[in-house]
């Protein structure tokens, strides 16, 4: 199995066909360095901590928004039948009951005095009455549903259902920016090849000159004294451990690839990318070819792009 991306997408829904209402379960996720979980739901703290230890089964890393909504009414089967009607609040029927009995008072209060009241409409009164438990605070948490914990596990698929499939495409990014990176660091070890011979030439040719200018014959340049020095500079310029290093680098990484998906391989590769870098930047100081530091120059910019990637590793 290839890598795991820590964006994804999962989108899950179910109705309840006796009272119209719908659950609602959309998941997002996208990259972080650790598991951050946030929930928005309607029903207690308890379904919430339930829920949270759901997603935290299945997930290992990345900012995971999970969004329960309720939609069209009530689950619970014990609900106030008046729920089914679309108004919220929570009613209760002894606060209906409340309710009916003033208007019967207020009627009866109107018949005595001699004027005659409007009734109010059911409409009227079941808007009054929603209104009232909402500013005395009465209203309560919905109960969840029974397939609370079926739609999210739903949702939670096609979400990581998306994070393979973006992990997938990951993989096959990351193992090209390998190889372009290896075949960098081929043409780096390449470039190097013969770099005594060229510094060698190259101080003699410099020494030289200065010496022309000064009016000394070449034959008087001390060639050991030379070569010590050139001999001093190849060591001090030897990149062969830095080279090495990379090479084991890219191997593992490459393991990483080829090895199950698991929680802590984008950390992995994170490491490794960083340890890349500053070998590569070792290199680039060291030595003094011109094409050796476009080289350096250009595998700087794969790591990056590596680098970037798999930021979305999970």
């Amino acid at each position: 199995m290839p890598l795991r991306s820590m964006t994804g997408f999962g989108l899950a829904d179910r109705g309840g066909a006796e009272r119209g209402a719908r659950l609602r379960v959309e998941l997002r996720s996208v990259n972080s360095r650790y598991l951050e979980v946030k929930i928005r739901q309607p029903f207690n703290v308890g379904v919430e901590h339930g829920l949270r230890k759901q997603l935290e089964a299945r997930l290992g890393r990345g900012r995971v928004d999970l969004a329960v909504r309720l939609e069209g009414g009530s689950f619970d089967e014990a609900a106030d039948p008046l729920a089914a009607l679309g108004v919220e609040g929570g009613i209760e029927g002894e606060r209906v009951s409340q309710v009916l009995a003033g208007l019967a008072a207020l009627e009866a209060k109107g018949r005595d005095a001699g004027v005659a009241l409007s009734p109010p409409t059911t409409l009227d009164l079941l808007k009054f009455v929603s209104a009232s438990a909402r500013n005395s605070g009465a209203a309560e948490a919905p109960t969840p549903p029974e397939f609370l914990t079926a739609v999210v596990d739903e949702a939670l698929a096609g979400l990581t259902a998306m994070r393979e499939r973006e992990g997938a495409a990951l993989t096959a990014e990351l193992g090209r920016l390998y190889d372009e990176l290896e075949a960098q660091v081929a043409g780096l070890r390449e470039s190097l090849e013969g770099e005594g011979e060229r510094l060698m030439i190259q101080h003699r040719e410099r020494l030289a000159e200065l010496l022309g200018g000064a009016d000394v014959a070449a034959e008087a340049i001390d060639g050991e004294r030379v070569a010590a020095e050139v001999a001093v500079l190849i060591q001090r310029g030897d990149v062969s451990e830095e080279l090495a290093r990379i090479a084991s680098h890219l191997e593992q990484a490459r393991g990483v690839l080829a090895a199950e998906a698991s929680v802590g391989q984008g950390k992995t590769l994170d490491f490794l990318g960083q340890e890349l870098l500053r070998e590569v930047t070792t290199i680039g100081s060291k030595i003094t070819s011109h094409r050796g530091s476009a080289l350096v120059i250009a595998a700087k910019r794969t790591i990056e792009r590596l680098r970037e990637q798999i930021q979305n590793v999970e």
